[in-house]
């Protein structure tokens, strides 16, 4: 008998090596555009864009090159890395075929170790590098590159044997490692105003917009020989209006849902995203809408906590002033107009962004202040 039907599930084990071995030999481009976009805020153009492209690259492979080799570049906050993300799980239906790799560590020429491993003798030289241990093991998989401009140069050109030939070397062991079922995905927050810019106002064609962020890009910094490698690049818009407020929400839900918590219909006080997109509008792209809405998260922290504790199953968030009180809503309470949470359309202040805040105070409310 079989060893493995005696000790664990076959089945099982070879549908598991089966998916992380399979070859993506054909993808739908709208049925991924349409699943990215349900989870992707204000990218709607650059994810068609996108998806068609990898489209025909898969359909038409290269030998001894990777599926693809694209950068996304663009303000931070964008959506640049969590649309790789949400890529890699979207096409290969497992969170494990995507390889995250913070180049922001990799500043200095040595850092070329930890990712390519490091010669005999040298400390580290009994194991594999982040890169080449991450192909190794996922070969079919999503390579994502972040912040790709703060990486040391030196570093950028250890991947051009990847791009051009199809492998990178292990240096421990010399060992080449294949690169040809892998989508690599650079991400750049470098000339960012511009590249906003051009993505905003550019009227011409998909390549002549792809020419001028390279070039940008190069005025940046990037070496030649690392743009000619690169197969599209693609610029994110900068997020603006109920785009921003929609991407907070978002996160506040995702926040709640770590603690068991949802957020009760209609539950985040408008005041507060109100106050998310003036914040970033005035600030500008610098932080991008993720360090407003991680400033939200510090604040509401400890009240998703209590409300936890107090065995609620849902909450609301309400805007008080300079200060948000999450609100349990227990099963027993009224999920309706009469809760704290609710303001009638007349108590709008026509000289502010929102509605006045009106919330009573409630015994079991949990507060927090509100970004300055």
């Amino acid at each position: 008998m079989d060893p493995l039907k005696r000790l664990t599930d076959i089945d099982a084990l070879a549908k598991a090596w089966d998916a992380k071995n399979a070859k993506l030999t054909v993808i739908d481009a709208e049925a991924l555009a349409a699943t990215l976009k349900s989870k992707v805020i204000g990218q709607d153009d650059v994810i068609d864009h996108i998806c068609r492209t990898l489209k025909r690259r898969i359909a038409a492979r290269r030998p001894n090159k990777p599926l693809a080799v694209f950068c996304f570049a663009g303000s931070p906050g964008v959506g640049k890395t969590y649309l790789a993300k949400v890529m890699a799980e979207a096409i290969y239906k497992s969170k494990n075929h995507l390889h995250h790799i913070d180049m922001s560590t990799a500043a200095q020429g040595h850092a070329a170790n930890s990712l390519f491993g490091s010669p005999k003798g040298y400390i580290g030289s009994n194991s594999y590098g982040s890169v080449t241990a991450a192909l190794r093991d996922v070969p079919n998989s999503i390579m994502l590159l972040d912040e790709f401009e703060k990486a040391n140069p030196d570093v950028h050109k250890r991947f051009l044997t990847a791009w051009n030939d199809g492998f990178v070397t292990e240096v421990s062991d010399g060992a080449k490692i294949a690169t040809n079922e892998a989508i690599f995905i650079l991400t750049t927050n470098a000339a960012s105003r511009r590249i906003g810019e051009m993505a905003r106002d550019h009227q011409g064609t998909q390549q002549e917009l792809d020419k001028m962020i390279k070039s940008t890009l190069a005025d940046a910094g990037f070496a030649p020989e690392v743009l000619s490698r690169i197969d599209n690049v693609f610029a994110f818009k900068e997020m603006k209006g109920l785009d921003i407020a929609r991407i907070v929400a978002l996160i506040i839900e995702d926040q709640a849902r770590e603690y068991k918590l949802s957020i009760a219909e209609g539950g985040i006080d408008p005041e507060i995203l109100l106050g998310a997109i003036s914040k970033v509008m005035e600030e500008g792209q610098k932080g991008g809408v993720r360090e407003i809405a991680r400033d939200i998260e510090d604040q509401i922290a400890d009240g998703l906590v209590d409300a936890k504790s107090e065995g609620a199953k849902k909450v609301r968030l309400v805007s008080t002033g300079d200060r948000v009180e999450v609100i349990p809503v227990h099963d027993d309470d009224d999920d309706g107009g009469d809760d704290a949470a609710a303001k009638p359309s007349d108590e709008l202040d026509d000289n502010a962004a929102g509605p006045r805040a009106s919330a009573r105070s409630a015994g079991t409310a949990k507060q927090a202040r509100t970004p300055d």
